[in-house]
């Protein structure tokens, strides 16, 4: 209850949207960063580097997710999450083989560091899913759970 008297429920969806936003908020930031400062510390230049590979691998799994109706409405937790780090899994592919698409290109630089960035940004998105799926399927809801 807040204090006007009357519960304020948001709904999974909104709140795994809501959290990949701050991935996005985090990209957004990184690239004002890189246009605004002139970086002569190595640890800075490094972080602004992998920082949007941690941006997309956090927003991109939780994002899609949160379309997933089998993710958001599903009373299964177990089933719900088996989607979900399959989603994540989809979305972490698709990152890598950008990530070695840039190889060959003389635009976009390939780098190492960004795939482990992106690894470290999944793990993220799947920290934050638990911790936002923990209330939101009740062991009275889940169909797993032995009476």
């Amino acid at each position: 209850m807040n204090k006007f008297g009357f519960a304020m429920k948001i709904s999974f969806e909104v709140r795994l949207a809501a959290m990949s936003m701050l991935g996005l908020a985090l990209l957004n930031a990184t690239h004002w960063a890189r246009g605004n400062f002139a970086v002569t510390n190595s640890v800075f230049q490094f972080l602004l580097g992998i920082a949007p590979n941690v941006a997309a691998g956090y927003a991109m799994p939780l994002i899609l997710a949160s379309f997933v109706p089998k993710v958001v409405k599903n009373e299964n937790k177990d089933e719900a999450l088996k989607i979900f780090l399959f989603v994540s899994a989809f979305t972490t592919f698709g990152l890598i083989v950008w990530e070695f698409i840039q190889v060959n290109s003389k635009n976009l630089h390939f780098d190492t560091n960004d795939i482990g960035a992106t690894f470290f940004g999944t793990l993220l998105a799947y920290v934050s899913y638990l911790w936002l799926a923990n209330p939101t399927i009740s062991p009275e809801q889940d169909k797993t759970q032995k009476v």
